[in-house]
């Protein structure tokens, strides 16, 4: 089933500006997560700024957080769509991932919190388990002698906007309302 004509709409007005600036994805974000995760099944969608690591960092972040009794049950970090092509862009965003699944861990009170980096339209899912503290996908180690790319470009392998992505991506919001009907 093809999102509804408005959310495909929102997306379509994301400007070539997409390509370096994620704000332009934070409407079409914040509207699919609506659908998807709507109030009056008590869900709440919490947008949240990250403060860069570091004071001399520009890289301020936005995690859209989906509450149930205010606990998390699922999140999306959103970062422009022209990080696909960039290493250190990608690297940088598994990080950031990582760090807020570190941030969220001692909340989550389902058995898979579900966490989505999307590079514009494109998006890799993350998992991970409380109960045996395991996060997917793993990290890939930094070589000492070797350029590694250790965030490969065909981790962000579907698309929001086409059938495997929009059916991926409902496909968890169904696991996360199924965990969460068993609060």
């Amino acid at each position: 089933m093809p999102w509804p004509e408005y959310i495909q709409e929102q997306f379509a007005t994301v400007t070539p500006f997409g390509e370096v600036d994620e704000t332009e994805y934070y409407g079409p974000y914040n509207d699919l997560l609506f659908e998807l995760f709507p109030s009056p099944e008590h869900f709440k969608i919490v947008p949240q700024y990250k403060r860069p690591r570091y004071p001399q960092s520009i890289d301020f972040s936005e995690i859209f957080i989906v509450q149930r009794q205010k606990q998390p049950v699922f999140f999306i970090e959103i970062k422009p769509s022209g990080h696909i092509k960039k290493l250190s862009e990608r690297v940088s965003a598994g990080q950031q991932m990582r760090e807020s699944f570190d941030a969220l861990s001692d909340e989550v009170n389902i058995p898979t919190l579900y966490g989505v980096s999307v590079l514009g339209t494109k998006l890799c899912v993350y998992t991970y388990e409380p109960d045996t503290s395991k996060l997917t996908p793993g990290e890939i180690e930094r070589d000492p002698k070797y350029v590694t790319d250790r965030a490969p470009a065909d981790r962000w392998n579907l698309d929001i906007m086409e059938s495997g992505g929009e059916q991926r991506m409902r496909e968890i919001v169904a696991h996360v309302k199924e965990m969460c009907g068993r609060l």
